[in-house]
């Protein structure tokens, strides 16, 4: 009886260590997964948050665009291609002769204003001209800005323009490039998204 006792308790405590083991095991799978789950929350997190930076960027832009529309449209400024340079004076840009578009300089040469949003020419921010409504945009971390460039085309049909026989007056449009930015910025306070739009606008 003695030898049956002592084997009982043997078995009991073998018994024990496996269990042991295997709720070590539970413990380390669960740990694993609630690691995982919580690194897909964070990434799904950022996510939605580049999303909506880069829609914030996006509207800014859009906004910008309809701006630089309302300063053409108003007379004042732009009026035909007086005023328009290769500098770029006050966004007002001739055409560049290099075959680069001057916002691809822009960028190139690292203009303050064009790539980060500060106050620095040639373009212009939201809202100095055309009196937009709202005259700032106050979810974003930097105004939009946009530069304006002005396109000759030759008028057919001389003689319905009333402008003499084989003469053809010129006709203006104007091409809007406009880039907004988002609301997160980095270590240096300059923004994370940047959203470039373009359109042609004809008075």
């Amino acid at each position: 009886m003695a030898y049956s006792f002592r084997n009982t308790v043997t078995s009991r405590r073998g018994q024990r260590g496996v269990v042991l083991a295997i709720v070590l095991i539970f413990l380390v799978i669960l740990s694993l997964v609630s690691v995982a789950a919580m690194r897909t929350n964070i990434l799904e997190e950022r996510l939605a948050g580049n999303s909506r930076d880069w829609q914030l960027a996006f509207q800014a832009a859009e906004a910008a665009l309809r701006n630089a529309e309302a300063d053409i449209t108003a007379g004042t400024r732009v009026v035909g291609e007086s005023g328009f340079s290769s500098a770029c004076t006050n966004g007002l840009c001739a055409m560049q002769t290099d075959g680069t578009p001057i916002w691809r300089d822009l960028d190139t040469s690292g203009n303050t204003g064009w790539v980060n949003g500060a106050d620095a020419t040639p373009s212009i921010k939201y809202g100095t001209y055309g009196t937009p409504t709202p005259s700032s945009i106050s979810v974003v971390s930097k105004q939009p800005r946009y530069i304006i460039e002005v396109l000759r085309d030759q008028i057919g049909g001389s003689l319905a323009q009333g402008s003499g026989y084989g003469t053809k007056p010129l006709s203006y449009y104007y091409r809007i490039t406009a880039r907004g930015f988002g609301a997160s910025v980095d270590d240096n306070g300059n923004p994370l998204a940047r959203v470039t739009l373009q359109s042609t606008f004809k008075p």
